[in-house]
């Protein structure tokens, strides 16, 4: 959990950064005599799907080749075992569900009035297939911050797993509202960090053409309101209620086309592109000028993006992971258990090969030469060498390279 969370903020983690974490956790667990030892990282990475990286540069905020990567390599394995009416992806967007656009929602003819952005807002929560299907049971959950937290996320999930009467895949991101699992019939699967933007299909313009719609039946109302004459757009909308929200919401995600999400799979490099076929989102039209409510398209953007950036989980401190974990211990669910196992080395160090372990003594004999510091020294790199050759044998070839390629 403090992972993904430090993840999320490109935070560049080592093995000495997570092992004293792991102590201080343990210590607010309560578990006095844990000791993170290179075995326990060792396991924990691999039960996470976790590796190290050597960072080239600046650290950027999407990770292209962790993206390449599990496209080349974990994608074709969820694909071999689920038809693509069988995968999804899930993922939630904040909606700031009263905002108006910055100026013009005005009656006819009247002045333009700013006011304090409304930042009333909901989570919203969105589902389809790869083949655009998105018709799934709709849920309703509250709480203080309008969060999702895991345990919103765990119920609406076995609800939907008692539903179903075959096995489909689910694609999500690493939050830690997004606790991993075991269900029925939905098999989660993770994103590494920092790849969602590129390859997320939700992230690729469904969640944008979503909330095109949403501003758009929100724009009509306001002018059917205006028209009316029932007030200004600030008025109609801060009276907007929650069920509103809900059910503008539902009306805007069924609006989006299947070709929409159809495409934005394509663009996360989940379904090949043929070499001829031109990627058309099939994004909404924004219209620019609709009876009174004079609005051109800049600022539709804007007003678009007004809650772009708006968390839609709770960002947990060290106190509260740990009291996270106890609870789930008490309730008897699974937590990961202390190996005393050892491994011989730290997992962050790759592995020498021979041919760089010869490499080294040979730079060394050079060094002793050029430097002049005494032939003595040969020796005992005559001797390291020969040990060398005895502890690191030669890989064993395949009867296969002996047969030349054609």
């Amino acid at each position: 959990m403090w992972f993904k969370q430090a993840s999320a903020m490109n935070a560049p983690i080592n093995r000495s950064i997570l092992m004293i974490k792991n102590n201080d956790l343990a210590k607010k667990m309560g578990e006095i005599n844990f000791n993170a030892t290179d075995g326990w990282l060792t396991r924990w990475k691999d039960r996470h799907d976790i590796v190290y990286k050597k960072l080239h540069g600046e650290k950027q905020d999407a990770d292209a080749s962790g993206a390449d990567y599990w496209i080349e390599t974990t994608w074709p394995t969820v694909l071999n075992k689920y038809g693509p009416e069988n995968i999804f992806n899930l993922d939630e967007t904040g909606l700031y569900y009263r905002a108006t656009p910055d100026y013009c929602i005005v009656l006819k003819n009247a002045p333009a009035s700013a006011g304090k952005k409304n930042k009333a807002r909901i989570t919203v929560a969105l589902t389809c297939n790869m083949t655009g299907v998105k018709n799934l049971p709709v849920d309703y959950f509250s709480n203080t911050n309008a969060w999702m937290t895991s345990f919103i996320f765990e119920s609406y999930l076995r609800k939907w797993d008692s539903t179903l009467d075959h096995k489909i895949a689910l694609i999500l991101d690493n939050c830690t509202a997004h606790p991993n699992f075991s269900l029925k019939n939905i098999e989660l699967v993770f994103l590494p960090p920092n790849t969602t933007s590129l390859i997320q299909p939700l992230d690729q313009g469904i969640i944008k053409a979503f909330k095109t719609f949403y501003r758009s039946d929100m724009r009509r109302q306001i002018i059917d309101a205006i028209d009316d004459g029932q007030g200004n757009g600030n008025d109609i909308a801060k009276n907007m209620t929650v069920l509103q929200a809900i059910h503008m919401s539902h009306n805007a995600w069924m609006k989006v086309t299947t070709s929409c999400i159809v495409n934005c799979f394509k663009k996360s490099g989940m379904v090949p592109i043929t070499t001829n076929e031109a990627l058309e989102l099939d994004l909404p039209d924004v219209p620019v000028d609709i009876s009174g409510l004079q609005i051109d398209k800049e600022t539709f953007n804007e007003w678009l993006d007004v809650d772009k950036d708006v968390p839609v989980y709770q960002l947990m401190n060290d106190d509260e992971i740990a009291a996270e974990i106890v609870s789930h211990k008490e309730q008897g669910n699974d937590v990961e258990v202390h190996d005393e196992d050892e491994v011989e080395y730290a997992e962050d160090r790759v592995p020498v090969t021979r041919s760089e372990v010869f490499n080294a003594i040979n730079t060394l004999r050079r060094a002793i030469e050029e430097h002049d510091i005494g032939t003595n020294y040969f020796d005992t790199l005559n001797n390291l060498e020969h040990i060398m050759m005895v502890s690191i044998p030669i890989k064993q070839g395949q009867i296969t390279d002996f047969f030349k390629k054609t």
